[in-house]
């Protein structure tokens, strides 16, 4: 390999380097350098046969800053570059199959089938209920009446409810995505 300041007339000269220089010195691709520069707004330290180049003190700075983003921002995936992105869908691919694994994410299915069950238990126990009260406790007809409005009213709320749940899941949004 060549020394990177075989041309360099100056000791000053040893500072200031090209583009072409900072993407061979750190293993990055000219266009990625000239971006980061670009986007740091590094001055251009002097002109040198045509073309630019620039001090190394404010080289490292701009090529390997930690940018400060918006939290929003950060796992936005249409604000990434390409590699970032296909690293980020990968490694939430990777999170989603490790969850589902351990069981902390459960396929939608699942749950509607489980949470029907047990409407299905409650249900079933809370339309014993009036039977029981008249029988075991010699409630009067109209108590009982009472009491089964109310049993009712609160399996009609557990269906809608129930039903709210599941639709929001299963019902794909605008996108024709499922949530």
């Amino acid at each position: 390999m060549e020394l990177l300041m075989s041309n360099v007339s100056g000791i000053g000269d040893a500072y200031y380097w090209s583009v072409f220089k900072i993407a061979e010195a750190f293993g990055l691709h000219r266009d990625t350098v000239k971006k980061r520069l670009l986007a740091a707004n590094t001055p251009v330290a002097a002109t040198i046969r045509g073309n630019p180049v620039y001090a190394l003190q404010h080289v490292g700075p701009a090529l390997f800053s930690v940018k400060h983003e918006a939290a929003d921002s950060v796992h936005d995936p249409s604000r990434m570059e390409p590699k970032e992105r296909k690293d980020w869908y990968q490694s939430e691919n990777e999170r989603i199959k490790l969850e589902k694994e351990q069981r902390k994410l459960i396929p939608v299915d699942e749950v509607v089938i489980v949470y029907s069950s047990m409407r299905k238990a409650v249900v079933q126990v809370l339309e014993t209920i009036p039977d029981v009260l008249e029988r075991d406790c010699a409630l009067t007809p109209q108590a009982v009446g009472v009491v089964q409005q109310a049993i009712d009213d609160l399996r009609y709320t557990l269906q809608e409810k129930s039903y709210e749940a599941c639709a929001a899941e299963l019902i794909p949004d605008e996108e024709g995505e499922s949530l």
